[in-house]
């Protein structure tokens, strides 16, 4: 088995080809994708480096580990350079592309990477629990040197969908159902309803516009910025989905009053999984519950097309706990290098780990 190591922009553009024939051997996400990655980098990766590393053996690819070298400044400790995955927080789920000796595979990528000094400490996160990186990672935790240590990081709701919407609502609690019908009678009573996608609008970006002011507008009424108040990331958003369009890879949902858009979900399509991402409504029309009724039609409108899930993102709460059917878990991977910096962060984030645990105890 041998590595190859990725650490330019332009080299990284160069695998497309390879990374997607090994995509289609190895289980997958809509974050996973080279799209996806792609477009990250060239949004937010400025000031990181690529570290992308490539596990072949008698010319076969074996896994692709899509990482990269950040670097933080930390209290006391000055600057920590870390090794993460490349879409970082903005993605709901990180992995490997993993297909043969998925375990083995993971011990040579880290054994790699101890090789370099330019970096203090790993973090993995969002790694879901039924990934085979996952189930690679807690094989080899105890035995790796330095340690790989495995925690909880994230709970990810999911709702896992019938063949018929009869068999859905079925399974819904007696008072959703009627209050999911007490608002759309109110709602109807007072305007006209609709509901439209992106394709609806003149173009893709129009659409996402029109999203992000309805995003922006709720998260502002509470007096919090919303996710698209900097411009890298309204940017960023954009042209992801302009690309995933001309894939069959994105819906943007509207719910409409008098033909005007008052709530919106953010959603991927990709592998039979809506992923649902981000959402936003008029806060106006908040007495109508407009977000469960878009979260209704949805529902209804994946069911028809024959999905088989309904992602609805990492994060326990925001009302998600009266849809779903199931809980999954993501998990965060830690590894700190032997150098001194290394230690010392491994030493402060125990520390402050053991705090947390005495104060929940308490």
């Amino acid at each position: 088995m041998r590595i190859e190591e990725i650490e330019n922009y332009n080299d990284f553009i160069a695998l497309r080809d390879r990374w997607n024939d090994l995509l289609q051997k190895c289980d997958n996400t809509i974050f996973s994708t080279f799209e996806w990655l792609s477009t990250w980098w060239k949004h937010f990766g400025k000031k990181r480096t690529p570290r992308v590393l490539v596990a072949e053996e008698k010319g076969e690819i074996l896994g692709i580990a899509p990482l990269m070298l950040s670097k933080y400044n930390a209290r006391y400790l000055g600057q920590i350079r870390k090794i993460e995955f490349i879409g970082g927080w903005d993605s709901d789920y990180n992995d490997f592309l993993l297909v043969k000796q998925t375990a083995d595979c993971l011990k040579f990528f880290l054994n790699r990477l101890v090789e370099f000094s330019d970096w203090d400490s790993l973090e993995l996160r969002e790694i879901n629990e039924e990934s085979s990186l996952a189930e690679a990672s807690q094989t080899i935790g105890n035995s790796q040197d330095p340690k790989l240590e495995m925690d909880v990081c994230n709970l990810c709701p999911y709702i896992t969908l019938p063949t018929s919407l009869k068999i859905f609502t079925s399974n819904l609690g007696s008072n959703m159902r009627k209050n999911l019908r007490r608002y759309m009678r109110k709602l109807r009573q007072e305007y006209k309803v609709g509901f439209a996608t992106q394709s609806d609008f003149s173009s893709t970006r129009e659409a996402v516009e029109t999203f992000f002011k309805l995003h922006q507008k709720r998260w502002e009424s509470l007096g919090q910025p919303g996710a698209f108040a900097n411009k890298s990331s309204r940017d960023f958003h954009i042209e992801i989905a302009e690309i995933y369009d001309q894939r069959d890879w994105f819906t943007l949902h509207f719910l409409t009053a008098n033909d005007e858009p008052i709530a919106a979900a953010y959603t991927f399509d990709y592998n039979l999984i809506k992923y649902a991402r981000l959402t936003g409504f008029d806060p106006d029309f908040s007495r109508f519950r407009v977000g469960n009724l878009l979260k209704m039609h949805i529902i209804a409108d994946c069911i028809k097309k024959g999905l088989i899930e309904y992602n609805l993102s990492r994060g326990a709460g925001f009302g998600k706990e009266y849809w779903s059917t199931g809980v999954r878990k993501n998990f965060i991977a830690k590894m700190y290098n032997k150098n001194w910096r290394g230690r010392a962060f491994s030493f402060a984030n125990t520390l402050l780990s053991s705090r947390s645990k005495l104060v929940n105890q308490q």
